[in-house]
């Protein structure tokens, strides 16, 4: 049988849910094992949010409502949102609503890009943006965030950056390394691309910054390129499976975005969309899901700061910390980060996501969203002192 556009699916899988099935399987088993996998919070809902969402599942006339862009009322608090946050005047029908934002990741790329046109994705990327340009088919090139200084390499955004990119991709705070683009940063990407391409500007993890504020480009002035922002309730409201996400476009692409969503979603489901309404109420819960993994951020950094065979990058924000750990696979024998997670997860149960998942071949991907997380750092220094 001949699957779609020659991609090798086996090769292409998420090595996350790889490793994340694999602590499931340990735990069927009744062994002890700990999951720094996915970016899912360990913290349950606040209450009054699960309340209304047990209230619209209750009321039919809510229950039964369909929306192919989004539910009028989600819209309107979000740009209620944006105003208090960025002082921004956003006009709700601009604010599109899907289920997560990798749909609207992949309708995206749809819409710009065919056969033979040019993606320019960061690198490290997050798995979605990668397997989004396969299936459009386009050429992916990419733009590097140095890994010594967490900030953008500028040379290879400009060497990437070509007449034939028909898109580019950012996204801070970053996964997998929690870099943050600064303001300078933003605008020399403004003046490169020069309005030749859209921007998709990811910024799903922007009330999850440790250190300081990322600047968003939607507080940008003069810019010459359109940016499209996408954002979700997945993480800091802690909705991972609720799956509400957003986007924000020009007024020109409303239509193309809400089609597509007529054909292919009808209607991300109202009872969730009621439920993420109430939850924009809760930003005090935001800030302590932020200070949180800050302080496991700190932990990690302490803790890996004594062991000369691993490096850990130092997240300024997102839930996520990359060990860089080429010196110790070299050392041992390890030829993929994917053969490193595994005899780790036999070792000392602790589930860790392959750097190969992001373009990094050395370096594991850490979770902060664990309730035993220190437990779990605790154990991987054992297992790379060892």
């Amino acid at each position: 049988m001949i699957v779609n556009r020659g991609i090798n699916y086996f090769d292409e899988r998420f090595l996350m849910f790889v490793l994340d099935q694999m602590a499931y399987d340990y735990e069927k088993e009744g062994k002890d094992a700990l999951r720094l996998t996915l970016g899912k919070s360990e913290l349950p809902l606040h209450t009054d949010i699960i309340q209304a969402i047990i209230d619209a599942m209750k009321d039919f006339k809510k229950s039964a409502l369909v929306f192919p862009g989004g539910l009028p009322e989600l819209k309107e608090k979000l740009a209620e949102y944006y105003k208090k946050k960025h002082s921004l005047d956003i006009n709700p029908g601009n604010i599109i609503i899907s289920v997560g934002t990798s749909t609207i990741f992949r309708n995206l790329f749809y819409l710009f890009l065919e056969k033979g046109d040019e993606v320019l994705l960061p690198l490290p990327y997050y798995s979605l943006y990668h397997f989004s340009a396969l299936l459009s088919q386009a050429k992916i090139r990419y733009y590097k965030i140095d890994l010594d200084t967490l900030r953008l390499d500028k040379e290879s955004f400009k060497e990437n950056f070509t007449t034939k990119t028909r898109l580019v991709v950012i996204n801070s705070p970053g996964n997998p390394l929690g870099n943050i683009l600064t303001r300078e940063e933003l605008d020399f990407m403004d003046s490169v691309v020069n309005g030749q391409a859209p921007i998709i500007n990811d910024e799903v993890y922007d009330n999850v910054c440790f250190d300081e504020q990322s600047p968003s480009v939607m507080e940008m002035r003069g810019s010459k390129t359109i940016f499209i922002t996408t954002n979700s309730f997945s993480k800091a409201y802690r909705m991972y499976s609720r799956r509400v996400g957003w986007c924000i476009v020009p007024d020109e692409l409303v239509t193309p975005m809400t089609v597509i969503q007529h054909h292919t979603l009808l209607t991300a489901d109202p009872i969730c969309q009621f439920g993420a309404a109430r939850a924009l109420d809760f930003q005090d819960e935001v800030e302590h899901i932020r200070t949180l993994y800050k302080s496991r951020r700190d932990y990690t950094l302490e803790k890996f700061g004594k062991n000369n065979g691993i490096r850990a990058l130092p997240s300024q924000g997102s839930f996520y910390l990359t060990l860089d750990c080429e010196k110790f696979m070299t050392a041992k024998g390890y030829s993929t980060s994917l053969d490193l997670a595994i005899q780790i997860m036999k070792s000392i149960h602790v589930a860790t996501v392959p750097g190969s998942d992001f373009g990094l071949p050395h370096m594991l991907r850490l979770s902060f969203s664990c309730h035993r997380y220190m437990e779990g750092i605790d154990r991987l220094v054992d297992f790379f002192n060892s």
